[in-house]
């Protein structure tokens, strides 16, 4: 079930992208159109996050996860039959998605805590792959199908349905239900904006996303802009994402220790700033070697970003609340960062200097990441017994 979930949220994304001029022309959309398009996702990860704690209230984690995959699948088969059902679909995809997203954590906390490392990073990297996927099949796909923009987008309804079927199947078998309702029986739960490590862990979170999102928008720019061309720098953003795939999966596993959280934590800062440097100071020719170097980091940070939220919230029940927080704040946070770097670039900064800038963001992520790892490392309250399905 993590598999599925962690499959389904970047690939209705990432699909766009590749596409956005033929969907353009298809639609009639303008080039502010088109941004617009393009930004409602990242906006939509933000403004949709403070639901997440409502839903699983209401519906039980089970149900919830049950009902945002099934959204997500009809949102994705309908947005391509017209301009406003294109607009309004992504604007579902883009709330179902950062929904999904949050809740992940509360289904590794509650049903697999004993190996809440391993299945992050099974998490993370399921995740890696659907970004990838998604990027890597849309061309093809719609000249497959007689390059019809519409049947390309609705495609990416199969493998949703695909998933929720699996979701259906297996939830059931962890229990997830149980977590639905607050707690009850005890003293009353402690506000959760005071939780420990809450706004350290949203400070990591924040600032590895920053990073990671100003890369996906700029990233392709800064490249032709250093003389590569431009058929290869397209490939690079490809290339941020396969590099880290296994970083994905070997960090948050890692991270299960407590002992070694601080110190990968540290390794990831001082590659993001190594990375950056290198891109923007580096020969041309080892623009790729850096690039890894930047998914590696990125794809190990994320990992540590999930981890430190299933490890650090204060129980089972306030997981969503927590990661609600982190992840949202987080968010907002990191739309800020493709337009600022573009407004900088706007008004004449080189761009090796505007990476240099965006190297604070490492350095923010080294703060917040070690204040994080400490938080995460105090004692254990309200952790859900190992179920025996795990």
């Amino acid at each position: 079930m993590v598999i599925a979930v962690g499959l389904s949220v970047r690939f209705p994304i990432t699909s766009v992208s590749p596409l956005l001029a033929d969907i353009a022309q298809a639609y009639h959309l303008s080039a502010p159109g088109i941004s617009v398009l393009s930004a409602i996702p990242v906006l939509l990860f933000g403004l949709a996050s403070p639901l997440a704690p409502l839903l699983v209230s209401r519906l039980g984690l089970e149900r919830a996860i049950t009902v945002l995959l099934a959204a997500l699948a009809l949102a994705t088969l309908l947005r391509p039959l017209s301009t406003p059902t294109l607009f309004i679909g992504t604007i579902i995809v883009g709330a179902t998605i950062a929904l999904l997203g949050i809740l992940a954590p509360q289904i590794i906390r509650h049903a697999l805590p004993r190996r809440g490392g391993f299945w992050t990073g099974i998490y993370t990297t399921s995740f890696g792959v659907s970004a990838a996927a998604g990027a890597a099949i849309s061309v093809p796909l719609f000249h497959l199908l007689d390059d019809q923009v519409g049947a390309a987008l609705a495609a990416w309804g199969i493998p949703l349905l695909i998933a929720l079927g699996l979701v259906i199947g297996f939830a059931p078998r962890l229990g997830l239900g149980l977590s639905a309702g607050p707690q009850r029986g005890g003293a009353p739960a402690e506000s959760i904006l005071r939780a420990r490590g809450l706004w350290a862990v949203t400070g990591f979170f924040g600032c590895q996303a920053l990073i990671y999102f100003s890369l996906t928008a700029w990233l392709p720019t800064i490249a032709v802009d250093r003389g590569m061309e431009p058929g290869h720098a397209g490939l690079l953003l490809a290339w941020l994402s396969v590099a880290g795939l296994p970083a994905s999966l070997l960090a948050p596993t890692l991270a299960a220790r407590p002992r070694l959280r601080t110190g990968l934590i540290g390794g990831i800062a001082a590659l993001s700033a190594l990375g950056l440097i290198g891109l923007a100071f580096g020969p041309v020719p080892l623009a790729p070697l850096m690039v890894a170097v930047l998914g590696i980091a990125q794809s190990a940070a994320f990992g540590i970003a999930i981890a430190l939220i299933v490890f650090t919230a204060p129980s089972v029940a306030q997981t969503a609340s927590f990661s609600a927080i982190s992840q949202g704040v987080g968010y907002a946070v990191a739309a800020t960062g493709p337009l600022l770097l573009g407004l900088f670039a706007q008004a004449g900064i080189p761009w090796s200097v505007i990476l240099v800038m965006l190297t604070v963001a490492s350095l923010g992520e080294l703060c917040f990441g070690i204040a994080g790892s400490r938080a995460s490392q105090g004692p254990s309250r309200g952790a859900a017994p190992r179920p025996p399905s795990e």
